[in-house]
């Protein structure tokens, strides 16, 4: 029987090796590997525990690596500068790190700091990069006094260190490239870039054998395992499961041929539990995480031959990343934003009021690919402007279609964005194939343009760096485009986004404005559904008007049990969040208000309260092939406990109890019995959707959950940020 999570009573209770530089040092480390055969461990090599703090340009990361060295806390500049939202709410913290594990720009800047407690920076693909070593370990030790060094081989000309040597403890620097194992090639390939939700995502995994000879490779069934899947600026590492009892099933091992290719498709539900709701899903595989979850899963290796040197020589495979878009219908009610990668980020609302044919067009082409590594062609005493190839076919939105007409006088100002017409392949003048960005809206470039978004957020100065590269005569381009619908912006993004619509609504209010609170702060004010804020990166200064009439803020009136119509919100602000800190571990929960309004407010008034700090988890349950969940909350420890009062169900159709999801306990035959207790689920209990409140879901610190057991304590829990409104719930009234 499937086990419910209930109220009732119930008594159930990398190895990493170290790369050498010269010839010589690689000779030693041929023959160092043929020693694992005989059983060798690699768990002496040397790996680094860092921090880091991801920024947009090389002038910030200066400036933070000055602070660093006067002294300033590292983790504080983290949480507050950097762009990486997977480890900015751990203060940047990465955890111990192999070299070769990150990019090779990283890995050689990390692994040439010289000695513990120093610094870096480097540029990656990603950004710059400010790094902190904070320890290392498996490094050659300083010999003790009195003892020959021990060195990585018996040849006598290999140098030793004395005992008045101190180049031991000095890292031997790292060559980022030299840990990289291409004799099997692999690559992750998706059926589709774009699908839509509850559509089935198809993959392939592709290896080829690149040597003149025959090489292993292990069951097909299990390569999935060494998928790192991530969301675009959201939550970092997906958990990926087995389909079935791995522990029980039997594999085997094959050889590939020279020059032979072996590939296998698969189905992304099966190893996610379920599809990933969020727009962009990037995937990358690693040999090094494949064996981390055999492990894991208790696989027995019996079917490898030499399964400790096939080990040392997977863990350096990876593929190159692949990426799919998961988006919804284009809809004229809901607001559409282009993310436009160079040299920072250009955010981009699309105009509502655009015809739903153009606005459908530009996210398609953008979803497809269509706009990513254009050259970007800049005025800068216009703007900046980018046209796309269809190969050969002109296609695009007819004039007619898009309601706009040729030399139609519009008001510009910096950051609009423009699209132009251009003849299509029926002869006919139309839209969507060349865009701009205004850096002056006076200019006569714009004059046969129509305007078709807003610039509403920029991250590293992107427009003026543009014009910067291009003044200097360094190519510009557009590196990478990606859309996104309202409901599914990153939290970071959606704040941010907030704050300038605020500030624009606070530069265009007089000073004497009631807007401003009784401490001086001003209110935050957001663009309502369906309206794009004002251009954001020079406030416009409203024009002097005399005896101005400001109107005064109508007092809310409180209704009972209209919590929601008492005080809306704006679907730009962030979710609130909390963070768990157990005897486990920690971990950062969102909350879902918007689909379980009552229950996030009841939750919240109990974390501040202090209710949860010092109760345990008291319940684990597990069946079979199902992961199960965890119960903790209660009053009094067990299951039976409650508080005096429960509160209403929210079940929600876009909420599913799917891995690390927080759900409202209750008794299974008695709705609306929620009380304090929840569960967080570690599996996808199908059972449970549409009939159980799902109000969170864990975003960051997913291992440190599932290292729960019967009797983990939480010792604290926070509200790290929440919206700007009265958090009161409602009880639910057993007389209904």
């Amino acid at each position: 029987m499937t086990p419910i999570p209930s109220l009732e009573p119930n008594r159930s209770g990398m190895t990493e090796t170290r790369v050498f530089p010269s010839r010589f040092f690689l000779f030693i480390l041929v023959a160092f590997f043929s020693l694992l055969t005989a059983g060798s461990s690699l768990e002496a090599q040397e790996k680094r525990k860092l921090r880091h703090i991801l920024v947009a340009n090389e002038q910030v990361a200066n400036k933070l690596l000055a602070a660093a060295e006067a002294g300033t806390d590292f983790k504080a500049m983290a949480r507050r500068y950097s762009l990486d939202v997977g480890t900015k709410i751990l203060g940047g913290d990465l955890d111990w790190v192999s070299p070769g594990q990150m990019e090779p720009q990283f890995s050689k800047a990390a692994f040439d700091i010289a000695e513990e407690g120093g610094f870096a920076t480097c540029k990656t693909r990603y950004g710059w990069h400010v790094i902190q070593l904070l320890e290392i370990r498996g490094a050659t030790p300083k010999p003790e006094e009195g003892k020959p060094a021990e060195t990585d081989s018996d040849d006598a000309s290999a140098e030793k260190p004395t005992e008045t040597d101190d180049t031991a403890r000095v890292p031997v620097p790292i060559d980022p490239l030299a840990d990289r194992n291409e004799d099997l090639a692999w690559e992750v390939n998706f059926s589709d870039r774009t699908y839509s939700p509850g559509e089935e995502v198809k993959f392939t995994i592709r290896v080829t054998n690149k040597t003149d000879k025959d090489l292993q490779i292990i069951d097909p069934k299990l390569w999935p395992l060494g998928m790192i899947v991530r969301y675009q600026f959201g939550q970092m590492n997906m958990p990926i499961n087995f389909p079935g009892e791995a522990s029980e099933e039997k594999f085997k091992g094959e050889t590939i041929a020279p020059g032979a290719v072996v590939q296998r498709s698969y189905t992304m539900a099966d190893y996610l539990g379920s599809n990933p709701e969020w727009p962009i899903v990037r995937v990358i595989w690693r040999g090094d995480i494949l064996f981390n979850r055999i492990a894991e899963l208790g696989i027995d290796t019996a079917f490898i031959a030499d399964a400790d040197r096939v080990k040392s020589r997977w863990r350096y495979y990876r593929s190159t990343e692949a990426n799919y878009n998961l988006l919804p219908p284009i809809t004229q009610e809901q607001r559409w934003f282009l993310c436009l990668f160079s040299n920072g980020r250009v955010w981009i609302e699309l105009d509502g009021d655009v015809s739903n044919e153009l606005r459908e067009w530009t996210v398609s082409k953008v979803r497809d690919g269509s706009w990513d590594k254009l050259n970007l062609e800049v005025k800068p005493e216009a703007g900046i402007f980018f046209g796309t190839v269809d190969k050969g076919k002109a296609t695009g939105i007819p004039m007619q279609k898009v309601g706009a007409s040729k030399g139609k006088a519009q008001t510009l100002s910096r950051g609009d964005f423009l699209a132009f017409p251009t003849k299509l392949s029926d002869g006919t003048m139309g839209y969507g194939k060349r865009f701009g960005i205004v850096l002056n809206g006076e200019h006569p470039s714009f004059r046969d343009s129509v305007k078709i978004g807003t610039m509403v957020l920029e991250e590293g100065e992107p427009l003026i760096r543009i014009v910067t590269r291009h003044n200097s005569k360094q190519p510009v381009q557009l590196t990478l485009a990606l859309a996104w619908p309202e409901s599914l912006l990153p939290e970071r993004t959606a704040k941010s986004i907030a704050g300038e619509a605020n500030k624009d609504e606070r530069a265009s209010t007089p000073q004497d404005s009631p807007s401003e609170s009784s401490e001086g702060k001003p209110k935050v004010v957001l663009a309502p559904e369906g309206k794009k804020p004002k251009g954001i990166t020079k406030p416009q200064i409203p024009e002097p008007v005399s005896n101005p009439v400001v109107k005064k803020p109508q007092p809310i009136k409180p209704q009972a049990n209209k919590q929601q119509e008492k005080q809306p919100t704006s679907p730009l602000q962030p979710l609130p969040t909390v963070f768990m800190e157990t005897d486990n571990g920690s971990f950062l929960i969102r909350l879902y208000e918007d689909d379980a309004p009552n229950t996030v407010a009841h939750f919240i008034h109990l974390v501040e309260s202090g209710f949860y700090d010092g109760k345990t988890f008291h319940r684990l349950v597990k069946t079979g092939s199902n992961r199960g969940f965890i119960q903790g909350g209660s009053p009094d420890g067990t299951s039976a406990g409650v508080l005096d009062y429960t509160i209403k169900d929210e079940p929600s159709k876009n909420r599913r109890v799917i891995p690390f999801s927080l759900v409202m306990a209750r008794h299974h035959t008695k709705p609306n019995s929620a009380s304090s207790q929840f569960f967080i689920a570690f599996d996808h209990l199908a059972y449970l959707d549409g009939k159980y409140t799902v109000f969170g879901e864990i975003i960051n610190g997913q291992k440190s959950a599932a290292r729960l057991t019967e009797g983990s304590q939480i010792e604290k829990v926070t509200v790290r940020n929440k919206r700007n409104r009265d958090y009161t719930f409602e009880k639910f009234d057993q007389k209904q």
